[in-house]
């Protein structure tokens, strides 16, 4: 089975769907969106949106080492039961990432 996703974004003027004509990105986690409305005539609106990474649910099993996109709070919770014994992820090196990067952060 195929899944396709779609982001909808609707126009802030008429509420029309907008369309995505060009993206531009410099970061593997940062995407400048360039949108139309649909309603060309009679809206026309243009704008330009930001799309940001900004956490991690579930860890890549092929991480990028130069990305680093903070673990969310149900993360940390999971990795802390891990830890205390009371579940397994299989997330070693993941948990070892983190607890490294939280470090240097603070």
């Amino acid at each position: 089975m195929h899944e396709v996703s779609r982001l909808r974004v609707d126009c802030p003027h008429c509420g029309s769907h907008m369309k995505v004509r060009t993206s531009k990105t410099h970061l593997p986690d940062y995407r400048e969106l360039y949108l139309n409305c649909t309603n060309e005539f009679a809206c026309g609106f243009r704008c330009k949106a930001s799309l940001g990474i900004i956490e991690t649910i579930v860890p890549s099993y092929h991480p990028n080492p130069h990305v680093n996109i903070k673990f969310g709070a149900w993360l940390k919770r999971q990795i802390r039961l891990e830890a205390e014994g009371q579940m397994r992820l299989g997330l070693e090196n993941q948990t070892m990432k983190e607890t490294h990067n939280e470090r240097h952060l603070h």
